[in-house]
């Protein structure tokens, strides 16, 4: 066994002593821990790449067993106050997203350990990713069982969404008053306050889309638009086929799988895709009339994460865990986001982050850097409308 694939090996183990030991492990204070699991198989090769002689059936299974690790040490963030750097930790839940789905008790046991491992780390305050937030009633059960702070994300992720948005629409030269903007998943956190980010925007026709067992949630969420938006038009629907005619398509579901196939969209249609695992199914992204934007990527100059989480820039991040950082930066006391975000922490969480540098990543999927060839061709297309 190679050096590396054994210090990967003996570190579970280490990680496991340390959450079930009685006294914690706080010699080296850490500003912030980023909670995560993986999308799929793939995202546990590349902490543990010696399980790849396995069958994936084998590993599927070894996952359901393992408790919660370290992935990495973020290092490079700097405190707003003092300049002095303010180190965290990557902490994985070693399931995917389709077991935490099948199996919602394990999986909150899963997270409620993985919080309990930063807290004997020495950690205050957490920031959850993925599916976390979602399974875990938006924090609230992590706070009610471990005694350490919580953020889900979603404050600073409705930005970086509504930011990506805003950036297409000025790219492709779209109105706002005439173009129509759809949310899919519109009814949770995230996508009901890129929707009011929207709306006080002056977007004016917006498309909210749920499955049917919750678009009565909707009610609500459109009462909202229009008080932030005075004259937008809110139209909902449970049929994917829906956002057909959509000039920009923001997906933000928890689903495990892809809900937005290829016979979904019109031809120079632009989806800015916030789901981890993503909502865009793979022969999407090679077809090259549509343009999907990873909605999350945000560049954080010097803060290395030390992990391969398959964004294209060594130093950009997820804006979920761009959060917890901005937190960490600002030396935050206390629970940020639990349960939902709304405009006012969106805004403060806005705020907070100046000065830091943070910005959006250049466009880019799961696949690949958008080029610059792709950009004109859907220019192209739109202007041939």
């Amino acid at each position: 066994m190679k050096a590396k694939h054994f210090w990967s090996f003996f570190t579970m183990f280490r990680d496991l002593f340390i959450r079930i030991s009685p006294v914690s492990f706080s010699r080296k204070k850490y500003g912030y821990a980023f909670l995560v699991h993986a999308r799929e198989i793939s995202d546990i090769y590349r902490k543990y790449p010696f399980l790849r002689i396995f069958p994936k059936a084998f590993v599927a299974g070894i996952a359901k067993r393992m408790w919660p690790v370290v992935i990495s040490k973020v290092t490079g963030l700097r405190s707003k106050k003092t300049g002095e750097e303010v180190q965290g930790l990557v902490i994985g839940v070693i399931i995917t997203a389709q077991q935490m789905m099948e199996d919602r008790e394990l999986a909150l046991k899963k997270i409620i350990d993985s919080a309990t491992l930063a807290k004997k780390m020495g950690v205050e305050i957490v920031g959850l990713g993925g599916l976390m937030s979602s399974l875990s009633k938006g924090g609230l059960d992590i706070v009610d069982q471990v005694d350490i702070n919580v953020t889900t994300g979603h404050a600073y992720t409705a930005f970086t969404v509504a930011s990506n948005v805003f950036k297409m629409t000025e790219t492709f030269g779209f109105s706002k008053e005439n173009m129509k903007v759809a949310i899919v998943g519109a009814s949770g956190s995230v996508g009901s306050t890129t929707g009011q980010l929207l709306a006080r925007e002056g977007y004016k026709n917006i498309h909210l889309v749920e499955v049917a067992r919750k678009t009565d949630r909707l009610t609500p969420v459109i009462e909202t638009l229009k008080k932030v938006g005075p004259g937008v038009k809110v139209t909902k629907d449970s049929d994917m086929n829906s956002i057909k005619d959509a000039d920009i398509i923001v997906t933000a579901t928890n689903a495990p799988d892809a809900v937005v196939n290829s016979n979904h969209l019109k031809k120079g249609a632009i989806i800015v895709d916030d789901a981890q695992p993503s909502d865009v199914a793979p022969e999407v992204l090679d077809n090259y009339d549509v343009l999907v934007l990873e909605a999350g990527a945000v560049h954080t100059p010097g803060v290395d994460n030390h992990f391969n989480f398959g964004l294209k820039d060594k130093y950009d991040n997820f804006c979920c865990m761009c959060e917890i950082m901005v937190l960490a930066a600002n030396e935050w006391k206390g629970n940020y986001v639990v349960n939902r975000a709304d405009l006012p922490l969106i805004d403060s969480i806005i705020e907070m982050s100046e000065g830091l540098g943070f910005e959006l990543s250049k466009p880019q999927n799961f696949k690949e850097i958008i080029s610059e060839e792709h950009l004109k061709n859907i220019q192209k297309i739109i202007n041939q409308r």
